[in-house]
């Protein structure tokens, strides 16, 4: 995801075109925003723009990284202190929540934050108050949160690493953010967009792809999303500007050994229900042409780890529904999800 010079969301396919009608009707909402999505799929940028398509763009964008931030930190930036509240504290600092007045504060991967600080941040999503570190007096907020996370909250909630209510109350409003193997013909706008940006700013020309290159490209299942996409073209444009670029040298700036797996489980996702043998031997052609060295028994784990993490997301957690869609029973489904974890452990 990218957007032009006007700011506008790039983007063509009906992915995009479903963010964009949610980011209308959300914008001027006073309610909170939970933003979903892989990362380097564009969750701040999206957060931006709803802030920047809303009433309250005039007033102050605040973004705080909670993956980023020590825990003690962060409890001081967002609700401030006063003087002589810790060692260290020798002025009075006011906070994200009262340096944002009637603007957005932007909490990115807010499933990193200790209990404690959800605790906080729900009190204040709930009475709309807050206390400065070392102080006794409420002070109000006015700010609207905007939550973003590539964790699945609702499994945070399960497994007790998330609170219920916080979910709840983040999530009035929730968009999520697709990932770029979804987007068709986006890639390649995209790619014509960043590679004569990029182009510009190294005062070269831009490269152009062989048409074997530019199918590869559009191949690609950009695990690392818009972030990976905009790396290669940086790359690309160093390398290669005024050029054309091959196959080989496209392949040469992927990440091949990270996308093995997933790309199959991604393509897994396309085929048709009851696909062929004849389907299923091109994919595997197709992905033994890009991959010479290959591990079947990771491909086929990826393979069924893609559908029951879709099952599962689909249902919302419930093992009994997912299984009925995966037309397995609840216990064979359970064995299943019990196994990927042991791998994911090896």
């Amino acid at each position: 995801m990218g957007h032009d010079d006007h700011g506008d969301l790039l983007g063509a396919s009906l992915p995009m075109q479903t963010l964009r009608i949610q980011i209308a009707q959300f914008s001027n909402a006073p309610f909170s925003v939970l933003i979903e999505g892989e990362s380097g799929s564009g969750k701040d940028l999206v957060a931006r723009y709803l802030h920047h398509s809303s009433q309250r763009s005039a007033f102050p964008f605040l973004s705080l990284n909670c993956a980023a931030i020590p825990p003690g930190l962060a409890e001081s930036i967002l609700f401030g202190h006063g003087k002589g509240a810790f060692t260290g504290a020798v002025n009075t600092r006011s906070g994200y929540f009262a340096e944002a007045g009637h603007g957005t504060l932007f909490l990115d991967e807010v499933g990193e934050l200790t209990p404690a600080l959800q605790a906080k941040l729900l009190h204040v999503l709930e009475n709309g108050e807050y206390q400065r570190i070392g102080e006794t007096q409420a002070r109000r907020s006015h700010a609207r949160i905007i939550a973003a996370t590539n964790r699945d909250l609702r499994k945070e909630v399960r497994e007790g690493r998330f609170r219920i209510d916080l979910y709840h109350r983040l999530s009035v409003f929730s968009i999520l953010v697709p990932p770029l193997r979804d987007l068709g013909q986006d890639r390649n706008l995209l790619l014509q967009h960043f590679k004569v940006l990029y182009a510009k700013e190294a005062g070269q020309r831009p490269f152009d792809l062989d048409e074997q290159a530019n199918q590869r490209w559009m191949d690609y299942c950009f695990p690392g999303n818009v972030r990976e996409l905009r790396n290669i073209i940086i790359r690309l444009t160093a390398k290669y500007a005024g050029q054309t670029v091959t196959e080989a040298q496209l392949n040469a700036e992927l990440d091949l050994m990270h996308t093995g797996m997933e790309e199959v489980a991604s393509h897994a996702m396309d085929l048709p229900v009851g696909a062929n043998v004849k389907t299923m031997t091109g994919l595997a052609r197709k992905h033994l042409q890009v991959h010479t060295h290959v591990n079947l028994n990771q491909i086929l784990k990826a393979w069924e780890s893609a559908y029951v993490d879709a099952a599962m997301n689909m249902t919302h957690g419930n093992q009994t529904q997912a299984a009925r869609l995966l037309g397995v029973n609840r216990t064979t489904l359970y064995s299943r999800m019990q196994l990927q974890q042991s791998y994911k452990g090896e």
